[in-house]
């Protein structure tokens, strides 16, 4: 059968795929996952800022005096802090077109230091290294624990 899966070949190209985990090789680095969080909350905030205006809310306005000519048309009184949401906006898309520009050109992000650039061989080296530190500081902390019980031991025979 031409399209369907009875060679052997085709089954054995299944179960390597059943094999493979879910996602290999393709964790994303915080400095990208950073990026998408702040386009994305810059598209949401344009969207909303775009809601406000349809509405009527932005910019900012006060309601005129009540009078008979204007009773039909309901107004609603928006505070300056409405701006708030096209600065978010602006903001949010603002840093992360930083962060796609530091990254696609090797240099830091403003925030590096909070979400770094780093490859998956770099996240598991840096983790080990912090994995061995901890538990040196433990062996370390376990070796003067033994050392203060000897000497306590050791005043305390004396005292006797």
């Amino acid at each position: 059968m031409r399209n369907g899966c009875l060679n052997l070949s085709c089954s054995l190209s299944a179960v390597g795929l059943m094999r493979r985990p879910p996602l290999a090789g393709s964790m994303q680095t915080s400095a990208r996952a950073a990026e998408r969080l702040f386009f994305g909350l810059g598209i949401t905030l344009l969207l909303a800022t775009a809601f406000a205006l349809i509405d009527g809310r932005l910019p900012p306005d006060d309601c005129p005096a009540p009078d008979a000519s204007l009773i039909d048309e309901t107004c609603t009184a928006s505070s300056p802090i409405g701006w708030l949401v096209p600065g978010g906006a602006v903001l949010g898309l603002g840093l992360g077109f930083v962060y796609r520009t530091a990254r696609q050109s090797g240099i830091s992000p403003p925030f590096g230091k909070y979400f770094p650039n780093e490859s998956e061989s770099q996240i598991s080296e840096r983790l080990s290294e912090e994995h061995l530190d901890a538990h040196d500081t433990d062996r370390l902390s376990g070796a003067w624990a033994n050392m203060e019980t000897k000497m306590l031991e050791s005043t305390h025979g004396e005292e006797e």
